[in-house]
């Protein structure tokens, strides 16, 4: 009987290992994987609302708002009403979020750089090229 491999095991597992040493190696900053969030900020040029910062982490909106309450109690974004629709809240990077982002974006490099060493660029290349197609047939099937 064949054993069945599932793609998602490696997927898991280097998702796991990475972010695990990404934490550690934040872990000044104390923000519990949330680093990401603030990364996606950093890019956007005006402040989103929380449904659209949901969608820019791939994550549900709940989720979202359970991050976005975690780092404004930090001090780390800035929550404000739409004054045109109460209902939408716009969030942004706060003054000291900012400053932490460079440190963040060279730490996660660091990583990177670790987690590539030994690896050909070309096989870099295809393993980035593969996983977006995987992504691709995904999604068309409606995951």
């Amino acid at each position: 009987m064949s054993t069945v491999q599932l793609i998602s095991q490696s997927l898991k597992k280097i998702n796991y290992l990475y972010s695990k040493l990404l934490s550690k190696e934040l872990s000044a900053f104390k923000l519990d994987h949330h680093f990401e969030a603030l990364l996606v900020l950093a890019t956007q040029e005006n402040p989103v609302t929380q449904n659209k910062l949901a969608e820019l982490l791939q994550i549900d909106k709940s989720r979202t708002a359970v991050i976005v309450f975690d780092l404004e109690k930090r001090g780390l974004i800035q929550i404000k009403v739409n004054p045109n629709d109460r209902r939408q809240h716009y969030v942004s990077l706060s003054p000291t979020a900012s400053t932490s982002i460079p440190h963040i974006e060279i730490t996660i490099e660091k990583i990177n750089q670790l987690a590539e060493a030994g690896i050909e660029q070309q096989k870099l290349s295809t393993f980035y090229e593969v996983s977006e197609m995987m992504q691709k047939n995904l999604l068309a099937k409606g995951a």
